[in-house]
């Protein structure tokens, strides 16, 4: 070996470097980050946009019935009078059939399209997890279990996590999502249009939110940090607060929410908290004071009050606590 080889650094631990160290600091300061899109990426968004948009055109009676509510706004098609409509995949649907009709055609290209861009979005978030790991002086490997089962779109509800991938299709001018944060490690949202909006934390210190429009079309997209992370990070790492907005041309989107495996507990030791808890008793405590924006109209006033309640139950008797 010579002299020189000795010194020549290992490559860091887990997948290469994706973000800057402005960029870092930026998502963490801020909640949110633009970010192009990669080629590859970028030509699934642009398929899954075509075919979701054949999926919204058909009967609502169609929709319901092959991909019918579950787990409130968690799972199925969704419909919100004079604003949207979406789907929620947490995992395949629809089963091979020996005579495939149009419709089920129709149904198996969504859902490959859209197991498609799961794959590729997790790949890169995860990527992000990691330079956020490392820029923190922690190992990689700490989100080994949490990820556990995450990155592909599962084949039953049997393998599901908490991971989504929601396509949404707003109407023109009143489609819109109230202000918010996500569950979740980390949120990627791509729209055909302009119409999210986020919260400029830095600019709104002591006044009114500042809110900025983070990226116009499709080969962009804006990366959000969830609650699950805010809270694994002891708030160092700051919420994404987003908004969507009208547009006068309606707006096509995919989201992809990366959140913790329901697979593991979830141990606050490898990210310099105390503890363990289990990955139910992590998701129940992260939905405390969260009302779903996409709830329909109607049923938004009750899930209020029925977090109200929750609420007054729970108050003092949940805590995960970071030394």
């Amino acid at each position: 070996m010579e002299a020189e080889d000795a010194f020549v650094c290992p490559p860091p631990p887990g997948p290469p470097p994706l973000l800057s160290e402005n960029q870092l600091l930026h998502l963490a300061r801020q909640g949110w980050l633009t970010f192009d899109l990669p080629d590859d990426l970028t030509e699934t968004v642009a398929d899954l946009f075509t075919t979701s948009a054949d999926f919204f055109s058909i009967p609502n009676e169609e929709k319901v019935a092959s991909y019918p509510a579950k787990s409130g706004t968690e799972f199925g098609y969704y419909s919100v009078p004079e604003e949207k409509e979406y789907i929620t995949f947490r995992c395949r649907v629809q089963t091979a059939s020996s005579s495939p009709s149009q419709r089920n055609l129709l149904f198996q290209k969504l859902e490959d399209t859209a197991a498609k861009a799961w794959e590729q979005s997790g790949t890169l978030l995860y990527r992000i997890l990691c330079d956020l790991a490392r820029w923190s002086d922690l190992d990689p490997s700490v989100w080994d279990a949490i990820l556990d089962g995450t990155l592909s779109m599962p084949d039953s509800e049997s393998q599901m996590t908490y991971t989504l991938l929601r396509l949404f299709k707003y109407l023109p001018t009143t489609g819109l999502a109230e202000k918010h944060t996500d569950l979740g490690l980390l949120t990627m949202c791509i729209g055909s249009r302009s119409g999210l909006e986020v919260v400029d934390q830095i600019e709104s210190i002591n006044k009114d939110p500042v809110w900025v429009c983070p990226s116009r079309d499709a080969r962009t997209a804006t990366i959000l940090i969830g609650n699950t992370l805010r809270a694994l990070s002891d708030d160092i790492f700051k919420s994404g607060v987003h908004r969507v907005v009208g547009n006068s041309e309606g707006r096509d989107s995919v989201v992809f929410t990366l959140r913790h495996s329901s697979r593991h507990d979830v141990d606050f030791n490898l990210f310099g908290g105390e503890g363990r808890v289990s990955a139910s008793e992590l998701w129940k405590f992260l939905k405390v004071g969260k009302v779903n924006i996409n709830m329909v109209k109607e049923m938004r006033e009750a899930q209020r009050a029925q977090l109200r309640q929750s609420i007054e139950k729970s108050n003092g008797e949940v805590s995960i606590g970071h030394g």
